[in-house]
């Protein structure tokens, strides 16, 4: 019985001791922002605070991500803000949607809000028309060819 005790115990303890030298050896990318983000370097701490808006962000989690926007350069969140928020995004797509004559660079714009918000086949549909527009442009060539194999 005692002998078992101490067979538990050995193997709890190593594996406690290497899940901490794990996290303080190769933290994910959360555990790193954080510990950025708590640093009593200014730099440092920006930085951290930056890339855990980041983080946020990318996960939509803008109500948590507006808490920290006072603390980020305005310039840095606005410009993200205008590629992946998806409010900016819809805005953005109905003012395109809104022209009356379209290019090939406003259906390429609109594919890519599109498969931003997550609406693949209309992005789809999207990189078909600037195709039709513009068949000789490499770049749509290449996405239209990609999207059809």
């Amino acid at each position: 019985m005692r002998i078992t005790k101490i067979i538990i115990f050995s193997i709890l303890s190593f594996f406690i001791a290497t899940n901490f030298f794990l996290y303080l050896n190769f933290p994910d990318i959360y555990t790193k922002s954080k510990i950025q983000f708590s640093s009593l370097h200014g730099n440092t701490s920006y930085l951290g605070r930056l890339n855990f808006w980041y983080l946020l962000v990318q996960n939509n989690d803008w109500e948590n991500a507006a808490i920290l926007e006072s603390k980020i350069n305005s310039d840095q969140v606005n410009s993200y803000k205008l590629s992946y928020q998806p409010q900016q995004l819809q805005n953005k797509l109905t003012q395109i949607n809104s022209q009356e004559i379209k290019t090939a660079d406003d259906y390429l714009q609109i594919a890519k809000i599109q498969s931003v918000l997550g609406l693949s086949s209309q992005a789809i549909d999207s990189i078909k028309k600037a195709h039709q527009l513009d068949p000789i442009r490499s770049d749509v060539d290449r996405l239209f060819y990609q999207i059809t194999q």
